[in-house]
């Protein structure tokens, strides 16, 4: 008689573990993350912002968000946060960019004031980069100065407007980005080390890194290379929680990610300020 119980009281937890499983598989299926119209207040080398919204609508249910490289965080404007319980975590190993991202969070205001003092021209850009900053709000504007007046965010090389703005128009309003913005937190760390950090089970990575033969376009102190990206692979195999990958179409990559979903996603970029749009595709891999 006890034996009968114990497997009736069995058959009803099997039963009722089925039917949270269902229902946890019915929730991810049916789940669809929210985009925002919201853009980036500067370009970046491989920037997301024209595949961003495609990129947010393929991220599945999760509790935390962590972006390994974070650059303009195109994507993390082009979504809207889950509720007041979901966490947010951007990182970047250029310290100059992170610094840049806390000034946009914390002092929006002052970093609005201190742009307001600079003007365009070629001088003013080639002073930005070898001006010595008096504090984290100048350097943080010494640092967008560079970035908005340079072809394709690179900093390399002033770029000549067809058009004189005024002043007043050629820098955005930093206060919806800090609201943004305000609830994330902001890392400089190793890829390695971060996502070691933040990996768990309700963890989505989405990852932009250098992509193959483009290594050099970023001034980190180190340049990611082979061994980089065959690290983040084996990282990206054993992780707990769930990563959306974006990448160049190359032979490398495929063979690294084989064994992954990968989408082919198709885009457009300019290769000099002449130039009209290249098409190209790109590589969209995850593991779900």
């Amino acid at each position: 008689m006890k034996t009968s119980k114990n497997i009736i009281a069995l058959n009803c937890n099997l039963r009722l573990i089925d039917f949270i499983l269902k229902g946890v598989a019915m929730e991810n299926a049916n789940f669809k993350m929210k985009t925002s119209t919201l853009k980036p207040p500067f370009a970046w080398i491989g920037g997301k912002s024209k595949m961003a919204k495609a990129i947010v609508e393929r991220m599945p249910l999760h509790t935390t968000y962590a972006e390994v490289f974070g650059g303009s965080l195109a994507v993390l404007y082009a979504k809207e946060r889950l509720g007041t319980k979901y966490n947010e975590v951007i990182n970047d190993t250029n310290l100059d960019l992170i610094n840049l991202h806390r000034i946009i969070q914390t002092r929006p205001q002052s970093l609005q004031l201190e742009l307001n003092r600079m003007l365009n021209g070629r001088d003013l850009f080639l002073d930005s980069k070898v001006k010595i900053p008096r504090n984290n709000i100048e350097k943080a504007a010494l640092y967008y100065y560079s970035i908005v007046h340079s072809f394709g965010g690179k900093g390399d090389n002033y770029a000549m407007m067809k058009k004189a703005r005024s002043p007043k128009n050629i820098y955005k309003g930093f206060q919806v980005y800090a609201q943004r913005l305000r609830p994330v937190s902001i890392e400089n760390l190793d890829f390695r080390d971060f996502i070691k950090q933040y990996d768990s089970e309700g963890t989505l990575f989405y990852l932009d890194p250098p992509y193959v033969g483009t290594e050099n376009y970023y001034k980190n102190k180190k340049t990611f290379d082979l061994k980089d990206h065959k690290d983040l692979c084996e990282i990206l195999k054993n992780i707990k929680g769930k990563f959306l990958l974006s990448y160049n179409d190359c032979e490398l990559i495929r063979n690294l990610y084989k064994n992954f979903t990968i989408e082919i996603l198709e885009t457009h970029y300019r290769i000099n300020m002449k130039a009209q749009g290249v098409k190209r595709e790109e590589l969209l891999v995850r593991n779900y």
